[in-house]
Order: structure tokens, then C-alpha cells, then sequence
């Protein structure tokens, strides 16, 4: 199963010179390398709501010239393969940056979006049910596993 993964604005971010987001995915505590990337902003402004920030599977970087004429939205992610998914299976997206240091603020601002072909899945951080760990400043490690499995459901009964 081919799966996306980006991250939105929920709210307005103010983005300064060499900020930057590091996305990657672990299975059962294993990286999945097509996964890693990473977004570096080299520009000062503001994300809107509603624009994607960063997605999994490549690496950009923003340049005040990308701006020119245009709102910001950072490049779709590149999905990722799910070969074989157990009920059991650890999946985690972990998010590296230097724009958030602690989890507070980063919950209300970000909504995550998991997709396959035959579903899309918008999550606000923020919601009571989302795991996430806080290893250090700066890092965040959100279990999307339940997600990926509901994608898989709606694939398999589709």
C-alpha cells in the first residue's frame, strides 16, 4: 500500500532563516529510509493556515525566490511502501526541527494528513487521542499506527 504523509498549518507560522523539518518513519523500531526528509526554509515569512508545511519522501529547500508571486506550500510528500501491516506493529512518524523546541505549541499548530489511494485521514494534533512521545527538544514521536491500519482496512474492504 502506497501511503503519504504531510503536515499542515492549523495556525499562522511565522518561519525564520534556516528553519527547518526532518520527517522519517519507523516500523517496529526499524527506519524506513524512502521516508526521510527534509524541508529547510531560507527565507523569513509566514505559513497560512490551511498550506502544507513539510511530507515524507524527499527533501526541499525554500529560497525567498520560491516566494515570488505565489503563497507558500511546501512540495507534496513522495508515498511510502507498506508492504505487509500487522495488527501489532509499532509506527511511528518521527519529527525532528528547530521551529517547535517542546510539544505544546507544535500540537495546536500542526494537523497531520496520512493518505492511500482509497482514503485520506486529516488529524489535528491537538486531539485527545494522539500519542506522542517527546524524546528531546526539538524531536516528537507520533504513533500513526492506527492510522495506517484504518487505510489498510479501507483498502482491503474496498
Amino acid at each position: 500500500m502506497q501511503v503519504g504523509i504531510e503536515l499542515f498549518m492549523q495556525r499562522a507560522l511565522y518561519i525564520m532563516d534556516h528553519n527547518f523539518i526532518r520527517l522519517k518513519v519507523l516500523n517496529n523500531y526499524k527506519l524506513m529510509d524512502e521516508s526521510c526528509s527534509e524541508d529547510v526554509f531560507k527565507f523569513f515569512g509566514t505559513i497560512l493556515p490551511g498550506k502544507r508545511l513539510a511530507a515524507i519522501g524527499r527533501n526541499s529547500e525554500y529560497e525567498a525566490s520560491y516566494l515570488m508571486g505565489r503563497i507558500f506550500e511546501a512540495e507534496p510528500s513522495v508515498p511510502i511502501n507498506f508492504l505487509f501491516i500487522d495488527p501489532e506493529d509499532d509506527i511511528k512518524l518521527v519529527i525532528e526541527t528547530n521551529i517547535w523546541l517542546d510539544p505544546g505549541i507544535m500540537l495546536q499548530d500542526l494537523m497531520l494528513k496520512i493518505y492511500s489511494d482509497k482514503k485520506s485521514l486529516e488529524i489535528p494534533l491537538n486531539r485527545p487521542d494522539i500519542k506522542i512521545d517527546w524524546p528531546s527538544r526539538g524531536t516528537f514521536a507520533i504513533d500513526i499506527g492506527d492510522f495506517i491500519r484504518e487505510l489498510n482496512a479501507a483498502r482491503i474492504t474496498a
